[in-house]
């Protein structure tokens, strides 16, 4: 896994600036990975006190590891490198590079709002997205994991033309580049209902598993 610069192969330059998310950022990386913890304590709880037969077990050890991989997907070192020619930024497998020459702009959102806040509402994650000429994504840096003033640091040193909002929702910024913000930010209700009709259904899947490998037990 991609996590150190010395892991930076050497056919993309010798780094130039290296960033890591502060610390200040693991409050909302906890947030975040809170669901996935908590299917990991349920798995392990229901192993060990209900102790159900052997697929019910290896499911429920399934699960559990699950839970653990996407805890870790949001918990993992981040990084990102910028070289000579390559903007880099750290993946499970390696890192994924984009050729500056290809960045045309280097846009930043301080507090990105939820599509619909009131004009009270205030909170709301950074982000960054570095554009190419034709208005796409070239890469996205999500506020979960990042921090706004490291991102700020990343824009600046990248060179390209730097676009800040201090705070924005999703539909203005794409007034002005339509094909930039991904759909599962446009629209984080449908993520957050799905995510949680998911872990619902896990957590009644497993409750049915324990109690009735108890009842095969008893009978």
């Amino acid at each position: 896994m991609a996590e150190t610069v010395r892991q930076v192969p050497p056919k993309y330059g010798a780094p130039e600036h290296v960033f890591h998310p502060r610390l200040g950022s693991y409050g909302r990386r906890l947030a975040a990975s809170a669901a996935p913890l908590l299917l990991v304590v349920l798995a392990t709880a229901v192993i060990v006190y209900r102790r159900p037969a052997g697929p019910v077990t290896a499911v429920l050890a399934l699960t559990a590891l699950v839970g653990l991989v996407g805890a870790y997907a949001r918990l993992r070192p981040a990084l990102a490198v910028l070289t000579p020619g390559y903007v880099l930024v750290s993946r499970w497998v390696g890192f994924r590079a984009v050729p500056r020459e290809r960045i045309t702009q280097v846009v930043t959102v301080e507090k990105l709002l939820a599509p619909r806040s009131g004009s009270g509402r205030t909170r709301g994650r950074p982000y960054l997205w570095f554009v190419t000429a034709s208005g796409r994504r070239a890469l996205g840096l999500d506020g979960t994991v990042w921090d706004a003033r490291t991102l700020d640091e990343l824009a600046r040193a990248s060179g390209a033309q730097h676009v800040n909002f201090r705070q924005a929702t999703p539909a203005q910024v794409s007034e002005s580049w339509p094909r930039l913000v991904p759909w599962h930010v446009r629209h984080p209700r449908l993520r957050y209902a799905a995510s949680s009709l998911a872990l619902l259904a896990v957590i009644g899947l497993l409750g049915w598993w324990a109690l009735a490998s108890t009842a095969g037990s008893a009978g």
